[in-house]
This record gives C-alpha cells, structure tokens and sequence, in this order.
C-alpha cells in the first residue's frame, strides 16, 4: 500500500501467489491486499502522524465499511467520489468502495476541513463540488463516526470483481471524466518495486494504494 505522502515502517509483499497473478494483471487491488492481511496481518501498512494500523486491522475496517456501504444501497459498478482527507481514512474508505466492485474518484475537502464522507451514484459523470447535499441524483453518506469506530473482525465480502473492474476515474480540472483506470493496470505497475512514500495528490489518485 502506497503511503500518501506518510512514512511507512516497512512495505515488502511476500505473498508468491499473489505476486505471480499481479505480473499477469489478473488480480484486484483489494485481494492483494487480503491476500497479505491472510498471510502477514501483523505488518504494518500505514503509519500516520504516530497512528499505524496493520494489515489485518486495515482489512477488517475495510470490510466493516464497505458493509455499511451496501446497507446504504452500494451496489456493484457504482462510483464514488470520496471527500475525505489523506491518511488512514481514506485508505479504508478506498478499498471499502473496491471491495463492492465501485469505482473511486478522491477529491481532497480543500476548504471544507472536517469533511469525511463520499457521494455515489450510477452515472458516468460525478458530483463536482465536494459539497454535501449540492449535487442531485447521488447519495451522500457521512462517514464520521463510521471511520471513529473501532476496528473489529470483520470478514471479506463474498462479492465477485474483476481484474478487468474499473477501479479509479480521473478528472480533468473542470471535474469532467478524463482517465477510466482498471485494477489490472494499476496492480500491474505497482507490486513489482517496493513503492517509496510520495504526496497524495489529484494526479497520482489512482496509483496511491
């Protein structure tokens, strides 16, 4: 998992399996990261401002989100533009919508500090002003106290997706569609080389974890 712009003790997959489905860019983002939550839980895969959290507790936050999602009504091809601040959260609120088969754009809150949540709907367009409550036609769930919540067992969901799924969707500056971006191709970059800390920002969205 790459660390916006955090230190990360230490990041070194030894999953062989896994490593052999990402080289063929047959694998989610989110099953390699099962993957070592299954094998290795108890490295560590973000630390943040003396706050770290493993694998496994990543994971669990993960599934417990995207469970909330779904009652929510999240369903499968939906997209998401996530309005939550670099670090832990939004890594968990990431994989949450992966791991129901939706696709992710990350919008930093900028001036609206504060602001935890993402607004979803089935369109190809997404909500442009990061504002909750000003863009029609999406649901927007206020993930406050669901990312305070401690983390707790919480199983994979046994919801099937795909290499070939749409994971993230960058935007050009007026907000509109401009880079559909699968799992396969951002796994296929990435598990090779240990990847080193680097900012999170607009243009590196769909390659931060």
């Amino acid at each position: 998992l790459r660390n916006a712009g955090l230190k990360s003790r230490h990041y070194q997959p030894r999953l062989p399996v896994a490593c052999r489905l990402h080289q063929l860019g047959a694998v989610t983002i989110h099953r390699l990261i099962e993957q070592h939550a299954a094998l290795r839980g108890h490295d560590t895969a973000i630390v943040e401002s003396g706050r770290c959290i493993t694998y496994r507790e990543l994971n669990y936050a993960a599934n417990a989100m995207a469970r909330r999602h779904l009652a929510s009504g999240f369903r499968r091809g939906a997209h998401a533009t996530v309005v939550v601040p670099t670090g832990i959260d939004v890594a968990v609120v990431l994989l949450a919508v992966l791991k129901l088969g939706g696709a992710y754009t990350w919008r930093d809150p900028g001036p609206f500090a504060g602001t935890a949540g993402l607004f979803f709907g089935s369109g190809d367009a997404s909500p442009r002003s990061g504002i909750p409550g000003e863009e029609a036609g999406y649901t927007y769930l206020d993930l406050t106290a669901a990312l305070a919540a401690p983390v707790a067992c919480s199983p994979n969901l046994p919801i099937i997706t795909r290499a070939s799924d749409v994971a993230c969707i960058l935007q050009d500056a007026d907000g509109s569609p401009a880079v559909v971006v699968p799992h396969s191709t951002i796994t296929a970059l990435h598990l090779p080389a240990i990847p080193q800390p680097t900012p999170w920002g607009d243009d590196s969205g769909a390659f931060d974890l």
